[in-house]
């Protein structure tokens, strides 16, 4: 008799998409096209007050001055000088000089912030290792985590006081370094997703000083930094680089890797484009870092859309003030939506994780599962996450966002 074997690999046979925020989304969007007043809060785009796709004139007026060359040539793998040198401008802004001075810097262009994890947790984990990742989470940390055959473990992101539980942060760290002799840590800041958390200045200088506590021993340490919401921030653009700056504090044994989003930053979801940039102390771990990032990015997509490269550098470079200015008129659609949210949620007494501004928000629940299938039938799609549901704001208007509020309370009552 013969045995029907399956043609997939064994590691492959158990890879399951569940939960897809990409497919939930497209669902909302189909009942949306049947019924207009079905309420969209899947996918992480920002849109107007109008229900109408955000689009950034300068990103507009960027794309259309650029030659065929820049738009469709290929480029090189880890993306031109120009477009790294713009992206540490952006980023650092006041900080430049002291960055580029005082630390090794080095960078890679990527398909969005995701392909940044992705060559992280690919270069600086052996197979087994675990990554650690907050308890609320963006949950394609752990499918990326599945597919570089790595395993995960989680610290506890609040403590009692609604504030980052350091205390746990620290004994996870500790009891990695104990079973892997290596840390590879995963903070998403600010404004959090799921939750909408920005963590102070007072705790990532905490967060510092147990990084360099765990690496005194030589313990190699990397923090992931998914910094895809940083300009998203309600506290503006100086108080957000205030926290890309306590890095310098690192010891020889840490080494900081954000994960740029252009998709968020400027709107270009689509385009995936993004990048892995390394704040390395010495340079033998900024070197080492170039040459293995460069090595997966080739293995795993060759190179980077360089029209999206070319987009983000001619904004940088030639628009940046008129940029920023768009950009806080962005920002202030959300806080507009994070207040209408908080309000209501206070007023009518739906409880929800600590939450200061951006995209998502998430309200915890039992029975996920029951509550999605009865928001659904009232007009209301939403990501359901273990502990309970993610709300985007970035998608829907104040109005909505009043009538949302109101729709989970009476399900969740």
């Amino acid at each position: 008799r013969v045995i029907k074997m399956s043609i997939l690999s064994i590691d492959a046979q158990t890879k399951e998409n569940k939960g897809n925020a990409l497919a939930i989304g497209k669902e909302a969007r189909d009942a949306k096209a049947k019924n207009p007043n079905v309420i969209d809060s899947t996918i992480g785009m920002l849109f107007d007050e109008d229900g109408k796709f955000f689009t950034f004139d300068v990103v507009e007026k960027a794309t259309q001055s650029l030659t065929d060359k820049e738009k469709y040539a290929y480029g090189s793998t880890i993306g031109d000088a120009s477009y790294h040198e713009a992206l540490y401008k952006w980023i650092f802004r006041e900080y430049y000089n002291d960055f580029k001075n005082n630390q090794h810097l080095r960078c890679i262009a990527t398909p969005g912030g995701s392909g940044a994890i992705c060559n992280t947790f690919s270069n600086y984990l052996n197979e087994g290792d675990k990554v650690l990742i907050p308890s609320l989470m963006w949950t394609n940390y752990i499918q990326i985590a599945k597919e570089e055959h790595l395993g995960y473990t989680t610290y506890e992101l609040f403590n009692d006081k609604g504030c980052f539980n350091l205390d746990d942060f620290m004994n996870k760290c500790l009891e990695l370094k104990e079973s892997q002799n290596r840390v590879l840590v995963v903070i998403n800041d600010p404004c959090q997703n799921p939750t909408g958390y920005s963590m102070s200045n007072a705790e990532w200088n905490n967060v510092v000083d147990v990084l360099n506590e765990v690496s005194n021993d030589g313990t190699p340490v990397i923090l992931l930094y998914d910094m895809a919401y940083i300009d998203y921030d309600k506290r503006g653009f100086a108080e957000s680089r205030k926290n890309i700056k306590v890095f310098e504090r690192f010891n020889d044994s840490v080494i900081a890797i954000l994960a740029f989003s252009g998709s968020k930053t400027l709107g270009l979801y689509g385009l995936r484009v993004g990048a892995q940039i390394a704040i390395a102390q010495t340079k033998e771990a900024a070197d080492e870092f170039l040459t293995a990032n460069d090595f997966s990015a080739r293995g795993k997509w060759s190179m980077t859309s360089v029209l999206g490269q070319n987009i983000i550098t001619k904004v940088f470079n030639q628009y940046s003030v008129e940029f920023s200015k768009e950009l806080e008129f962005a920002r202030k659609l959300l806080i507009d939506r994070a207040n209408a949210f908080i309000n209501e949620a206070k007023a009518v007494g739906l409880k929800h994780y600590p939450y200061d501004c951006g995209f998502f928000v998430t309200i915890p629940c039992d029975n996920v599962e029951e509550v999605n299938k009865k928001l659904k039938e009232k007009g209301l799609y939403i990501i359901p996450l273990k502990v309970g549901i993610r709300l985007t704001l970035s998608s829907i208007s104040v109005e909505e966002v009043i009538k949302a509020v109101h729709i989970i309370n009476e399900v969740l009552n």
